[in-house]
């Protein structure tokens, strides 16, 4: 019998990988451990398979995120995820494991000692190459005079990422863009498996609600401003001019470039937000990205009955039709963001039917089918 340890520096939650992934492997009576950060959690999942970071280094952690929201640039999520929880994590892989699940890359500890007790090592990867995602800042951050500040453009974050990568026994990718990512980048192809659902999301609490804001409101959900595109989303809207609308940009973003556009149109910018509020209230979703393999967020929204509209660098892309869904466009395109927008002002009988449509296609994605392709290709490689 199979014995798998499943790893993940994510939050313990009905929305998370980490959780879904475990329900799973219970059910199938394989879970062996699951190492993960201590969040507080009304789900259950029997106790014996959890081991959390103990306190003192849960303080630690807080810290580090405490120095970064006064230091933008200040790397916290490094030190929380490829240090203190990678030393945590690699202490607690027993040599009765026979399988190895990271949800996250850049764990060289982890992945060494799981390698070296004889274990299958398998990284559930979830952006583009980090290599990638560096090309893409670069380009961006000198085009538009903003030095990205993330962990993404870290030189130990992104080589971690890179070395675990190349070591892993398989790698399991959430679309076909992050796929073709990887390959561009050096990844054999054959090291890499597609999981056709690219995520889950929970229908039952992502749903819709009439409680819709008066206003035409165009939502943009995500972190990162720079990858995520939110440069050209702003030019859009301070072109489209629209009356009786509203932008709002949730997530933590880059503070220069909110700085820069607050001075040249009107949007909102609440931070960080309960997701499932702000879905509810939003007519239309938009996600501009310049490289998401397969956003947890479009799924939501669409669950929650919103349409969508796309960047082709979003991998969440295969499982939209142009026109019924919502659209795709491409990125880096400020008139075809305009043009969408602009068309489901106008229409308003649009938005109901592609979001009713919306609603019907994210209810094909569910965690459990999710988990479940995430444990099999796991277990036949």
């Amino acid at each position: 019998m199979t014995k798998l340890t499943l790893i993940g520096f994510e939050s313990w939650s009905h929305n998370s990988s980490i959780f879904n992934i475990s329900n799973e492997a219970v059910k199938m009576n394989i879970l062996h451990k699951v190492i993960c950060p201590n969040y507080k959690t009304d789900f259950a999942l029997n106790r014996c398979f959890l081991i959390r970071e103990p306190l003192p280094l849960r303080v630690l952690s807080l810290f580090m995120s405490k120095i970064n929201s006064v230091i933008e640039d200040f790397p916290s999520r490094y030190y929380n995820e490829q240090l203190l929880f990678d030393v945590f994590a690699q202490k607690h892989i027993s040599d009765d494991t026979d399988l190895v699940i990271h949800t996250d890359s850049g764990l060289v500890r982890t992945l060494k000692k799981a390698k070296d007790l004889g274990a299958q090592t398998i990284v559930l990867h979830r952006t583009l190459h980090p290599l990638h995602v560096v090309s893409i800042l670069r380009e961006e951050g000198e085009k538009f005079g903003i030095k990205e500040k993330s962990v993404l453009v870290h030189g130990k974050w992104v080589t971690n990422r890179v070395i675990t990568l190349k070591q892993c026994d398989k790698i399991l990718a959430l679309s076909k863009l992050e796929m073709d990512s990887l390959v561009k980048y050096g990844i054999p192809e054959s090291k890499i498996e597609l999981i056709h659902h690219g995520q889950g999301v929970d229908t039952n609490y992502f749903k819709p609600s009439n409680r819709k804001e008066e206003k035409f409101m165009v939502l943009f959900l995500g972190h990162k401003s720079l990858i995520k595109g939110v440069p050209y989303l702003l030019e859009a809207w301070k072109r489209l001019n629209l009356k009786d609308a509203k932008l709002i940009v949730a997530g933590y973003q880059d503070k220069k470039l909110i700085e820069i556009y607050r001075r040249r149109t009107q949007f909102e910018v609440p931070g960080i937000v309960d997701p499932l509020k702000y879905y509810q209230k939003a007519h239309v979703y938009i996600l501009p990205s310049l490289g998401d393999p397969f956003p947890r967020t479009v799924l939501e929204a669409m669950s929650c009955g919103l349409p969508v509209i796309i960047s082709d660098m979003v991998g969440a892309k295969d499982i939209i039709e142009d026109g019924k869904e919502g659209f795709i466009i491409p990125a880096r395109n400020i008139n075809a963001i305009i043009d969408k927008i602009r068309y489901f002002y106008d229409n308003p009988d649009e938005i109901k039917r592609m979001g009713r449509n919306a609603r019907r296609k994210a209810q094909e994605y569910t965690w459990e089918k999710f988990a479940q392709e995430v444990i099999n290709k796991s277990l036949n490689f």
